[in-house]
């Protein structure tokens, strides 16, 4: 990390108390001028975090920001392995995990790294992830897969199941899966999975898990995000402590997981189907530029997803699945 962004980052975690802070104090804390600021401020800014400026107190942010802690979420892990770390603003945490794993190939399973930002953050399909400072949820878990790449077929699955009873339990209602790694709220979209493989189809492999929550969504920003969305805290109508619900979620992927290991999908889909939005709905799978219609009738044991077509059911591992008629 440059030394400005150093800085920038010095900067938020100061303002972070949601309380005034003097240029003075600021260029003191961090070592430059009290002119400098103001450029900081801007990149403040352009990572989505709303700061504002008034004459005689200071600078300050709009709302308290609750930071990342390693140390809080380390606490309220079930597991007692120091198996994460909190990064301020990354390219991706997908791309972080990947660079540890070349870094160090012994890695826990369940290591997980936790960003603040992305600047280039992924969503399937090669779309952009949007990714303000302190606002949402960007994680990536580092998973070993024994039996290579088939033994992925239906993590997605698995997690998109965890993801969905972890926000049900915080007392969310309406929350639904849709085939094969999104999570939505009354029809809008509240979360995404995007798992990056890497090694041999039969020998060992890695799975890096990617999952992107909406906790707080800057509402003074115009979200470049091409289909509806909702966030937790106006889901839940009330403010999210992050560090426990992180904590909260990393342990329920890590059950998960080794459930998945030893059991397959087995325990998974009876779980799934309570949360399926797509369940006896009228479907349209898209693989480039053709598609199929059908009836969706949930998913197999190997994670495909089960569409009657001209009365015959037929499995799909991939394509892109919309409801021909959405209500």
């Amino acid at each position: 990390m440059s030394k400005r962004n150093e800085r920038v980052i010095k900067v938020i975690e100061l303002l972070a108390d949601g309380e005034f802070h003097s240029g003075q104090t600021i260029g003191d804390e961090i070592g430059v001028t009290r002119t400098a600021i103001s450029q900081y401020i801007k990149d403040i800014q352009g990572l989505g975090v709303d700061v504002f400026r008034v004459t005689g107190k200071g600078y300050r942010l709009a709302k308290a920001v609750e930071l990342l802690d390693e140390d809080i979420i380390t606490r309220e892990l079930k597991a007692p392995v120091a198996n994460i770390e909190v990064e301020r603003v990354v390219t991706s945490s997908n791309d972080v995990l990947r660079e540890r794993l070349r870094e160090n190939k012994e890695l826990n399973a369940g290591y997980a790294v936790l960003a603040e930002a992305q600047t280039a953050g992924r969503g399937r399909r090669g779309k952009a992830w949007y990714s303000p400072f302190a606002s949402n949820l960007y994680l990536s878990m580092y998973w070993p897969l024994e039996h290579g790449m088939s033994g992925a077929m239906g993590l997605s699955v698995a997690i998109g199941t965890a993801l969905a009873e972890t926000l049900a339990e915080d007392g969310m209602e309406g929350v639904q899966l849709k085939w094969p790694n999104d999570i939505l709220v009354g029809g809008k979209k509240i979360a995404g999975i995007l798992i990056e493989l890497e090694g041999q189809a039969t020998d060992s492999a890695h799975a890096i898990i990617g999952i992107g929550i909406n906790l707080r969504m800057p509402d003074w920003l115009d979200a470049p995000i091409d289909q509806p969305w909702t966030d937790v805290e106006t889901e839940l109508n009330g403010r999210v402590e992050r560090n426990q619900l992180v904590a909260k979620l990393l342990n329920k992927l890590r059950t998960a997981l080794q459930a998945y290991d030893v059991e397959g999908l087995a325990p998974f889909i009876e779980r799934w189907s309570s949360f399926d939005k797509l369940q006896e709905r009228v479907v349209r799978i898209q693989f480039g530029e053709k598609y199929i219609s059908g009836v969706a009738k949930g998913i197999s044991e190997d994670g495909a997803l089960l569409v009657e077509v001209a009365g015959e059911v037929k499995r799909f591992h991939a394509g892109e699945v919309s409801l021909r008629y959405e209500s």
